[in-house]
């Protein structure tokens, strides 16, 4: 009875895949083809196998992301979840599944390999010579951590799926000489200890027709409890969260009718693992293979499995209405925005590469609409072996591995986010927020704890656990880390890092511009908006009497030392990039609905507001005049170029508003780096935002181009690690800048877009507004602005190139 339901649910499955899931006739060269539909020609389409991991194609669904390659006739998937941390609070990999049918339908068959965008799955296909087709689905449910790897043949087949782990024992991490070695999976916590540091084992249970595997964090052994000793905060340790706490993850492979046939013990990329197979009972058309994976905070275990039981549990027949649910979230994803450029023009256009890698990319976010912490810059749920990274292997070098692996540096994280304003993606923002949400409460109590005021204060390199990370603070027991009892509790030894709190002013701003595009209610958040304008006022205030014996300066103004503004800056005094970010979240508080705010708080914001300094400034007639120093006591001198965040993201300047020269002088001051386009750079932003069209074009050409891996939007790890995401995240907001600016209450259209790209968009403005248009070689040929009422603000440049 349960074999013929297992095949009447995955028949039906099939016939909707079918129905759904085909290939479409691409767009006409002139764009006729009209929303989601435009997709369709950007599929990747591979006709020959991979040669291993770095030829992977990434899945995306819920917080679940996978890398999916054929390698030697047999399918391999590595799977990633948001939340899945360890003790030394890196990110890892709930494990490999390796599937091989036989009779082997690659031997003889014509080998694809799809992208279904549009579908949001991958189908791998082998058409035989007697027209006796086999295709396997490779799907992730949006609604739940669900992967399916459906199989359907011509033929009956025999399928074997082999759960593998690397984690099957502890391993030693070695203290190398390089921070980007092998501890680099834990580092900004462990990369220089002078302790030992373990990759831990995690549990594996096989049985007989399912493995289970978990890995439960061991809270004594965790990075919480060693920061707070570090940091001396035991104190306050009641007052703070720890996310580690009783946390347990895993899941457990199943097919319906299989049965456990062997262990089996083997290296991939160099690292050891051992597998657990498990064969079909019998040789079928139809095969359900499925990972259900599994995270909680809980202490008893018993919870835990009961929970993936239920799982487990799910039957074939609710295959159905999973499929149709995601199919109607993928198609309103896709229906939400767009950046077509060049339409049906192919890989050999570099406009229409641009626009692929930009929705192949978009796609890669869409891996984390719903996970318990943000999509991380260095690789998001994407990673893969080191070996095809940059040639790293041997004892150590597992599919874990990521370089800042146990980071979340904020000004790379948020370059992940900000392009999601203007796609519209706003659910997709809010496990971003959560880490600041979340951590409020540890970044409230150290600095109550430390200085005895109010406000929060985040690192620019913290941990998982929202305090600095271990390595970032500096190590008692000494090495190349070592910190000495007179330094002062509280602040990070790291000169590059230390002192940088202002990344929670650009993800405070980020917030109020989500509430500002979105109309969404941001009251949860305004505690940590307020409490991050708070800190600066109440700290700077302390400092400066500690220093001075008065709260203020000589002018009565916030005397922001000694402070750093996004590393090379150390001791800075007034930087530019923390006074532009208080004005800005400042003024967008007192702007809030009465709902959010009340006259005692405006009247708060107003006086901080009041005793601001003015953003430093430099005179230099090479530079034709004044422009914007990173700070009062430096010049230029780091690749960040924090003197230009008045511009982007904080929009004090733009094209439109006054005194946008000061702004092209600053850019003149940044030397080379106003033409840097690599992983975090920003100049690809910078160049549209000054209405320099030729510049942008040429540097977000290089930003948003094909990557030096199979699938075009797998970035390299040239500063943070592959596939790099702040790479894709900065080059999909220098092209939205290009299409369509939004500050001053204004929607400027085309303001340095090159008349040779056509693009048919759809983009979102402040007031829950959306743009839709068509241009054909630099005419708006289509306009739809939706509420009409906002097509007055309206402003299109012209295009004369």
């Amino acid at each position: 009875m349960r074999i013929t339901t297992l095949l009447l649910g995955i028949a039906i499955l099939f016939a909707q895949l079918s129905a759904m899931g085909a290939v479409q006739e691409g767009p006409k060269a002139d764009g006729a083809a009209a929303g989601s539909n435009l997709i369709d020609q950007y599929n990747v389409v591979w006709t020959s196998q991979s040669k291993d991991a770095g030829e992977s194609m990434p899945v995306s669904g819920g917080d679940v992301g996978l890398n999916v390659w054929v390698e030697n006739d047999e399918l391999l998937v590595y799977m990633g979840r948001a939340g899945y941390r360890d003790e030394n609070g890196a990110l890892l990999k709930p494990g490999r599944v390796r599937v091989k049918l036989t009779p082997n339908p690659f031997e003889k068959g014509n080998f694809r390999q799809e992208l279904k965008l549009r579908q949001g799955y991958v189908l791998v296909s082998a058409k035989q010579p007697d027209g006796k087709d086999m295709a396997m689905r490779i799907w992730v449910e949006v609604a739940r951590p669900i992967v399916h790897l459906d199989i359907e043949s011509g033929d009956p087949v025999t399928v074997e799926a082999t759960y593998e782990s690397w984690r099957y024992e502890t391993i030693e991490l070695p203290n190398d000489r390089s921070k980007h070695d092998r501890r680099a999976m834990c580092m900004i916590n462990y990369d220089a200890y002078p302790g030992k540091v373990f990759l831990y084992k995690d549990k594996i249970r096989p049985d007989n027709n399912l493995v289970r595997f978990h890995h439960r964090v061991d809270n004594e052994k965790d990075c919480f409890n060693f920061q707070v000793i570090q940091q001396e905060l035991e104190p306050v340790r009641h007052k703070m969260v720890n996310p580690l706490e009783n946390l347990v993850w895993g899941g457990a492979l199943v097919g319906d009718n299989f049965a456990l046939a062997g262990e089996t013990r083997g290296k991939y990329a160099e690292c050891p693992f051992h597998g657990f197979k498990y064969v079909s009972k019998t040789p079928a058309r139809l095969h359900r293979v499925r990972v259900c994976l599994h995270t909680d905070q809980t202490a008893k275990q018993d919870t835990w499995d009961a929970a993936l039981q239920e799982l487990i549990d799910v039957s074939p027949g609710e295959d159905q209405g999973v499929w149709k649910k995601n199919l109607k979230w993928w198609s309103e994803f896709w229906d939400r925005s767009r950046l077509i450029i060049n339409p049906g023009r192919g890989e050999k256009d570099t406009g229409w590469r641009l626009g692929r890698n930009y929705q192949l990319f978009r796609y890669m976010l869409a891996s984390n609409a719903s996970g318990r912490e943000p999509t991380v810059f260095n690789g998001g749920l994407f990673t893969f072996d080191p070996l095809y990274v940059n040639g790293k292997k041997g004892l150590g070098y597992t599919p874990d591995h990521r370089q800042w692996g146990a980071a979340f540096t904020a000004q790379n994280q948020r370059l992940v986010y900000r392009p999601m304003l203007k796609t519209g993606d706003f659910d997709l923002l809010l496990p971003g927020f959560s880490y600041y949400l979340n951590g409020l409460p540890n970044a409230m109590a150290r600095v109550r704890h430390y200085w005895k005021h109010d406000g929060c204060c985040f690192e620019e390199q913290s941990a998982i656990t929202a305090l600095p990370g271990s390595c970032q603070y500096g190590f008692f027991e000494g090495g190349r880390r070592g910190r000495s009892k007179d330094f002062e509790v509280g602040i990070q030894i790291n000169h590059a890092g230390g002192k940088v709190y202002e990344e929670q002013l650009d993800w405070s701003w980020l917030i109020l511009q989500y509430h500002q595009f979105s109309r969404a209610d941001i009251a949860r958040y305004l505690p940590l908006i307020e409490q991050s304008v708070i800190f600066y006022d109440e700290h700077y205030r302390y400092r400066c009497k500690q220093l001075t014996g008065k709260e203020l300066d000589e002018n009565g103004k916030l005397a922001i030392y000694p402070a750093n503004s996004l590393e090379s800056h150390w001791d800075a005094r007034n930087p530019t990039s923390v006074i532009a970010g208080l004005r800005c979240v400042l003024i967008g508080l007192m702007n809030l609905p009465e709902k959010y705010t009340s006259a005692s708080k405006k009247k708060r914001w107003q006086s901080i507001l009041d005793r601001l300094p003015e953003m430093p400034t430099g005179n230099r007639a090479e530079f034709g005049g004044s422009y914007l120093k990173p700070s009062e006591n430096h010049d230029h001198r780091s690749w960040h170029c924090p003197e230009m965040f008045p511009l982007y993201p904080y929009e004090l300047y733009g094209l439109g508003l006054p005194n946008l020269d000061l702004m092209k002088r600053t850019s003149l001051a940044t030397g080379k780096d106003r033409f840097a386009a690599r992983a975090w750079e920003q100049a690809n932003i910078h160049a549209p935002r000054l209405g320099d069209t030729e510049l942008a074009q040429r540097l977000n050409t290089k930003k948003m181009d094909n990557g030096p891996f199979r699938f075009p939007a797998f970035w390299p790890e040239t500063i943070d690690w592959a596939p790099d995401h702040n790479w894709g995240g900065s080059g999909m907001i220098g092209m939205q800048e290009m299409l369509m600016q939004t500050h001053g209450g204004k929607i400027r259209l085309l303001p340095a877009w090159p008349k040779e790209w056509d693009v048919d968009f759809k983009l979102h403005a402040p007031y829950k507004t959306t743009v839709e248009g068509k241009v054909r070689s630099g005419r708006m040929t289509l306009l739809k602005v939706t509420p009409k009422q906002r097509q007055t603000d309206v402003l299109m440049r012209r295009i004369i190139r």
